[in-house]
């Protein structure tokens, strides 16, 4: 069972992307999130932050919140708000190109997201909540965090690589020369 105790909740950006979780993009035309367990993918649809996006965000939140139907923006919202939570979590997602920010400051576009559901009522909605959970399930999987950590020690630079693949080499071939070793003694 999953350890977490709001299934509305995402970690940050930051912490998705030490298991290995990436962001891409939505590259259709509708503005809806998935969630790609094997490629560990989680598509966003792409927001260009300008000056007035903060009110247009809270109108349509509060919109939602005032109407007996939907949900589904606040919900992105919500999403969007646990993956930004330091300047580091939105460098990660305008890396990935989800975030285009042209408020100058990320600090700023930062504080906006921290700020922007507080007070907010979330409506359960099955799409929601299977993906979160599925983000969740991959995000507390302790074989992933073990195999990004082993992959960012011996095989994130090239000479790393080579440095682990002749160690197994030598290892393999010393061996091989005690065996013959032995073999020969008797």
């Amino acid at each position: 069972m999953l350890k977490s105790e709001h299934l509305d909740r995402l970690p940050t950006a930051s912490q998705l992307s030490k298991v290995g979780i990436s962001f891409k993009p939505f590259k259709s035309g509708t503005s809806v999130m998935k969630y790609h367990g094997r490629k560990l993918q989680l598509h966003l649809p792409r927001l260009i932050v300008y000056e007035g996006t903060e009110d247009v965000l809270r109108n349509l939140i509060a919109y939602e919140q005032a109407s007996k139907e939907g949900g589904e923006f606040t919900m992105y919202a919500v999403i969007m708000d646990s993956l930004i939570d330091t300047t580091e979590d939105l460098a990660i997602l305008t890396k990935a190109r989800v975030i285009v920010n042209h408020l100058g400051s990320d600090q700023k576009l930062a504080n906006m997201w921290n700020n922007m559901c507080e007070n907010v009522t979330i409506r359960s909605c099955g799409r929601w909540d299977k993906m979160t959970c599925e983000v969740l399930h991959d995000y507390e999987n302790p074989w992933r965090r073990m195999y990004v950590e082993f992959h960012e020690k011996f095989f994130s630079r090239p000479w790393l690589t080579t440095s682990v693949i002749d160690a197994i080499l030598i290892l393999i071939l010393t061996l091989l020369q005690t065996v013959y070793t032995i073999l020969g003694y008797y």
